[in-house]
C-alpha cells in the first residue's frame, strides 16, 4: 500500500514537472521575476497568435483559450507580446505561422515602441531565434515563422539601451524576451505583478537581468498590462485584459 501511494505521488510530481518545465521564479538585484524558458529542442512548440479563425483579435487569454479549445488544445504557457494601438492592432511587425499580418514599422513617434533603437524578436525553426534592431531586420532577408516588433531594444550586442538610467525613478511592471547566446534558449521574463516593490523595476535593472541570464539581445514587450500564465487549470477564467499578439505553448486537452 505504501509503495502504491509512493508511486502515485511520484507520478503526480512527474506530471507537475512536465507541465511546469521551463518555469522559474528568481530574484536579481532587488527585482522579483517569473521566467519561462523555451529550449531549442522545443522551438516548434512556441506560437504567436493575434487573430482568431473569424479574423477578429483574440483580445486576451480568454480568447486564446477559446480558440485553442476548438482544436482540443489548452494553454501551457502564454504571455502578451508587443505594444499595440487601437483595435487592438500591433504597432509593428507581426508574423504568425509564417504570415505577415502587420508590416515592419520604421516610423518615428512617441512612446516606448518608438524609442530607438527598437527591435524585432523572431523565430525560424531552421534559421534560429533572435532579437534584432528593426532597421537591421529590414535588411536581413529573414522570413521567420513568427515575429513581433516592439521597443525599446533593451540589450543590443550586450550593451544596454543608451536612454536607460541606472538611477531612474521610473519603476513599473514590465515584460520582455531575450535569446541566450550560448544555446539559443528563448527566455520570457516578467516582473512580479503582486509585489509592489520587487515587482516594479526600471528598464536598466530589467536589462541587467537579461545580461545575467546570458543574453546579448533582449526586447521590451510591454508594461502595466503585461501578464504571464503557466499551465492554468482547464476551466480557468482569466482576468479580462486587452492584448494584441500573444505568445503561447499549447498541448492536447
Amino acid at each position: 500500500m505504501l509503495l502504491f501511494r509512493w508511486l502515485l505521488a511520484l507520478a503526480a510530481f512527474a506530471a507537475l514537472d512536465f507541465h511546469l518545465h521551463g518555469a522559474e521564479t528568481l530574484e536579481h538585484e532587488g527585482g522579483l521575476y517569473h521566467l519561462y524558458r523555451v529550449d531549442k529542442a522545443d522551438w516548434q512548440r512556441l506560437q504567436l497568435a493575434w487573430l482568431g479563425d473569424d479574423g477578429r483579435p483574440l483580445g486576451d487569454f480568454n480568447g486564446l483559450s477559446r480558440q485553442l479549445a476548438l482544436r482540443e488544445r489548452k494553454i501551457v504557457f502564454a504571455m502578451n507580446a508587443g505594444i499595440y494601438a487601437q483595435g487592438p492592432t500591433p504597432c509593428g511587425l507581426t508574423i504568425c505561422a509564417g504570415k505577415v499580418l502587420v508590416p515592419l514599422n520604421l516610423n518615428k513617434g512617441e512612446g516606448n515602441f518608438y524609442l530607438k533603437p527598437n527591435g524585432v524578436f523572431y523565430l525560424d525553426d531552421k534559421a534560429g531565434a533572435g532579437v534584432m534592431e528593426a532597421a537591421e531586420y529590414a535588411q536581413s532577408g529573414l522570413k521567420p515563422r513568427l515575429a513581433t516588433q516592439s521597443g525599446p531594444l533593451m540589450l543590443r550586442k550586450g550593451v544596454i539601451h543608451p536612454a536607460f538610467q541606472v538611477n531612474s525613478p521610473n519603476r513599473r511592471l514590465r515584460n520582455a524576451v531575450g535569446v541566450r547566446k550560448q544555446d539559443g534558449q528563448i527566455i520570457f521574463a516578467i516582473s512580479d505583478r503582486e509585489d509592489g516593490v520587487k515587482g516594479r523595476v526600471t528598464f536598466h535593472q530589467f536589462s541587467r537581468l537579461f545580461q545575467h541570464l546570458g543574453c546579448e539581445d533582449a526586447l521590451y514587450l510591454d508594461g502595466d498590462i503585461s501578464h504571464l500564465v503557466i499551465h492554468p487549470k482547464g476551466d480557468a477564467a482569466f482576468t479580462p485584459n486587452t492584448f494584441a499578439a500573444m505568445f503561447f505553448v499549447a498541448e492536447p486537452r
